[in-house]
């Protein structure tokens, strides 16, 4: 039982890694949206659940420290605002901001 926990931990791992390291590299972002009630990693899996059925999404990192959402868009696609709070509320949680300008979460070094 310890042996098949152990590997769907590290599945689940490996699956939500690319979406992360996305995030590290500096990717730009569509939409940042501020949640409440976000506390723990089964609640992060269960907004990225909601949002891979999705087909404008292409991928979303729950930042649970920030209580924030970052939603990449598939080129051309996009969600509107009360889509996006749609999604949120339907799961349970509060949307209390929406930022729906690209944000380049990267510095450049001149």
């Amino acid at each position: 039982m310890k042996k098949i926990l152990l590997t769907l931990t590290v599945l689940t791992f490996m699956a939500t890694t690319p979406v992360m390291a996305n995030h590290a590299e500096g990717l730009n972002h569509d939409t940042i949206v501020k949640v409440n009630g976000m506390v723990c990693d089964f609640c992060a899996q269960s907004i990225k659940k909601v949002f891979s059925k999705n087909d404008a999404v292409k991928g979303v990192f729950v930042d649970l420290d920030n209580g924030e959402i970052i939603v990449d868009y598939k080129d051309g696609q996009t969600l509107t605002d009360e889509e996006l709070t749609d999604l949120i509320t339907d799961s349970g949680y509060t949307v209390t901001e929406i930022i729906t300008e690209a944000v380049e979460t990267s510095t450049v070094s001149e």
